[in-house]
């Protein structure tokens, strides 16, 4: 039997095709508080994973031969509770998951497997309310481990733990980066702690490119002197000045209008800048890092982004991971979430977990983040965040858009109302034809500062 995916968890390749390396990773449990979630085993020689109870509070894991052991702390799992039987067909590895007669079942995606079921790499299991997963990897050499080299609460998905040990290697250096992924997805936090890694001693200065009009992009990016022009009351460094010697972050490359694409080539060609009204240029030294909703590799073969600015920014181009394709991290990022918002009282459902864990969190991590805000405080002190809890907080959410498509829609449309209205956010929603108090509620979810327009 195979149990079909019922969530966006859209990366899991076909049966027969993956390659011949893979990794178990435990999510974790929310029945006790996501004790030991992240942990990472490679498969490479195994052809057997067992599952059972363990008394203690720490899971424990054992290697014998081709036999992984794992033992859980939950009194949901039965002593001997399930197995995963791992058979190499040519260059892939074929998954078969089994329920040993299991006193609470053994479940993928929220269903029961009646004896045996084929197993995905990508999609949950439940093993006693406890949650795993497999991936598949295509670089055999990166260390299964999870990884806390960029964020606190780490990841254990294997195509982020790459990026971000690469990311690690290059941070001393002054190579210029380019972000990519969708909103929400960790962009700037990212960006920052390359900053902090690096070791240079000048600030880290971000900017939103989307912001910037063609009649600003002067002042803005290369700054002015007391009287250069109407409103200039006072000398002003541009954005490559405040960045001195640090790092200059450039949010939504994607959005820059062919004019401010040659200034700002300029600039980074010259190394220096001259103030508008100052004839004498400034030499600046930065580290430029930039982060894009968009594919700029699409634009430039467009015609619509320099390819010279391309070749500049992109010394290392990463994608960062949805959240729906990074769901072996949702027990860790659950865990850091409601502990930062509510301290370590309030508790979680293992129902409203696999909520966590089967819905498709279109602005990712940062809805994730603000849901579970929002479900400690109302669920008070020594409480319990619910399913319904959880429920009702989404269904609360329901005119915003439930797709990464419509999601992306939605924030290029806000972003161009405000660069047109400079900010003015009573503006935008007449434009839209929307209540002003959804406009302020989209600009909180995506983030955005209305006076960065202004």
């Amino acid at each position: 039997m195979t149990i079909p995916e019922e969530t966006l968890s859209d990366d899991s390749p076909l049966l027969g095709q993956g390659p011949a390396h893979a990794w178990l990773i435990f999510i974790g449990s929310s029945e006790n508080d996501f004790r030991n979630a992240g942990g990472v085993w490679s498969l490479d020689g195994v052809s057997k994973i067992s599952f059972g109870r363990v008394s203690g509070t720490d899971l424990q894991a054992e290697r014998e031969d081709n036999e992984l052991s794992l033992r859980i702390p939950l009194g949901w799992v039965s002593g001997r509770h399930a197995e995963v039987r791992i058979v190499k067909s040519g260059t892939a590895l074929e998954f078969d998951l089994c329920d040993l007669d299991s006193r609470n079942g053994t479940h993928i995606e929220r269903q029961a497997i009646p004896g045996m079921a084929r197993l995905l790499a990508g999609q949950v299991f439940e093993v006693g309310r406890s949650f795993w997963m497999i991936r598949e990897i295509t670089q055999h050499d990166v260390p299964p481990e999870h990884v806390r080299v960029l964020d606190p609460s780490g990841t254990s998905n294997p195509m982020l733990c790459g990026i971000q040990r690469t990311l690690l290697r290059l941070a001393t250096s002054d190579v210029p980066l380019l972000l990519h992924g969708e909103t929400g997805t960790g962009k700037e936090i990212t960006a920052r702690s390359v900053h902090k890694l690096s070791g240079r001693p000048g600030a880290f200065v971000a900017t939103n490119l989307a912001a910037l009009s063609d009649d600003r992009i002067d002042s803005i990016l290369f700054g002015h002197k007391r009287g250069a022009f109407i409103g200039a009351d006072e000398d002003r460094p541009g954005i490559f000045e405040q960045a001195d010697k640090g790092t200059l972050f450039l949010d939504e490359l994607g959005e820059l209008s062919p004019a401010a694409q040659t200034k700002l080539h300029a600039a980074l060609a010259e190394g220096r800048v001259m103030r508008v009204g100052e004839e004498k240029p400034r030499k600046f030294d930065v580290r430029v890092i930039c982060s894009t909703l968009h594919d700029i590799r699409a634009l430039v073969e467009a015609g619509k982004f320099r390819p010279d600015l391309y070749s500049r920014l992109a010394g290392f181009a990463a994608t960062l991971p949805p959240l729906r394709r990074r769901r072996e991290d949702l027990g860790v990022l659950t865990k850091v979430v409601y502990r930062s918002r509510a301290g370590t009282e309030v508790k979680i459902a293992t129902r409203a977990f696999r909520r966590i864990l089967s819905h498709s969190w279109p602005f990712n991590v940062r809805e994730l983040h603000q849901t579970l805000a929002t479900a400690s405080i109302l669920a008070g002190t020594n409480g319990e965040i619910s399913r319904d809890l959880l429920d009702d907080i989404l269904a609360s959410r329901r005119d915003m858009p439930q797709s990464p498509e419509s999601v992306s829609e939605l924030r290029a449309k806000l972003v161009s109302e405000l660069a047109k209205t400079g900010g003015d956010t009573a503006e935008v929603a007449r434009a839209l034809h929307r209540e002003p108090k959804e406009i302020h509620r989209w600009i909180e979810r995506f983030e955005i500062e209305p006076d960065a327009y202004r």
